[in-house]
């Protein structure tokens, strides 16, 4: 039995798994960075080969993470697949277990998951691969570069934006990322699979909307702007942030359960610090976690713990 492993929340993700079902046949569980190491320990015992892609941990979750890979490894061959930032004693240590590990943060993990099963996968696999680049703004890096030379760029731009505006529509509805998954690993092009075009335009109207009430509820503090909002895709609210207030950083706040609190971070090339460091490292000294890339992040924080954190926030960006 192949089993994969991979994020729910962005069309990396979404790839990456795709990818690896398409190439493998693999059974696949989407999960967040909240949830990775419960659903990891419940990857079934009949898998003899695993594949976690697109998923990377803080700081603090950094040791368990492992020690899970690890274990998992004793049972299983496992490939990881992934860009986020990983120390190189970490990367050392799960080397050193057997596990395959495909990392580079200069490219998206859809693209390293595309380059590690392209032998496997039918030609139009590589627009799939390109979706996951696009939308996490690396499609200007060597091995996307090279393959968006050989497709029409316009076309990937607008499959990638009616798959990731739909996602954001329906992120929050069970089922609805695992039938992209199921579709996209059996060829269907995003304007093709039910559903994807309507509730993509549908993210087009709210957006919009959005933007003017990001205008009247978004604030600033320093060199950030935040914005408590109750919208499921709470990077979108962060990113308009930063065109509303002309500023490095914006935070968006939603909570995500009684008691607990998500917290997205995006930046402009004029932020000067790593934001998923700076996350991994704020939200674990206040009983959190997080992590992310340099200009993209997220975090969990206690409810209570929100005017900290800006605080903390402001003072280093």
């Amino acid at each position: 039995m192949n089993y994969c492993v991979s994020h729910v929340k962005d069309i990396d993700g979404i790839s990456a798994a795709a990818l690896t079902k398409a190439a493998t046949g693999a059974e696949v569980t989407l999960t967040d960075y909240g949830r990775v190491l419960e659903d990891l320990r419940a990857v079934p015992r009949e898998a003899k080969r695993l594949f976690i892609c697109d998923l990377g941990v803080d700081i603090s979750e950094t040791g368990p993470f492992i020690t899970t890979i690890v274990s998992l490894a004793n049972r299983a061959h496992v490939t990881y697949i992934d860009h986020h930032y990983l120390p190189a004693a970490a990367k050392t240590r799960i080397r050193k277990c057997g596990v395959r590990l495909v990392h580079r943060e200069g490219e998206c993990a859809s693209i390293l998951t595309y380059l590690t099963f392209r032998n496997l996968l039918r030609p139009p696999s590589q627009i799939l691969a390109l979706y996951g680049a696009v939308t996490d703004e690396m499609d200007y890096t060597p091995e996307a570069s090279r393959l968006m030379e050989m497709t029409d760029r316009h076309f990937v731009l607008a499959e990638a934006s009616l798959l990731s505006q739909a996602l954001s529509f329906k992120a929050g509805r069970d089922g609805f990322p695992d039938m992209l998954v199921r579709e996209l690993s059996a060829g269907r092009l995003p304007h093709e699979i039910e559903g994807v075009p309507e509730s993509a335009l549908k993210q087009v109207g709210l957006e919009a909307k959005l933007m003017d009430e990001v205008n009247r509820r978004g604030k600033r503090v320093g060199g950030l702007a935040y914005m408590d909002t109750t919208e499921y895709s709470s990077g979108i609210v962060a990113k308009l942030l930063l065109g509303a207030f002309k500023v490095p950083v914006g935070v968006a706040i939603r909570e995500n359960k009684p008691g607990e609190l998500a917290v997205e971070l995006r930046g402009t090339s004029e932020c000067r610090v790593h934001l998923g460091r700076l996350i991994g490292e704020m939200s674990s000294k206040l009983g959190g976690s997080g992590g992310g890339h340099s200009l993209a992040s997220g975090g969990i924080i206690p409810s209570d713990k929100e005017s900290q954190l800006l605080r903390m926030l402001s003072r280093k960006v």
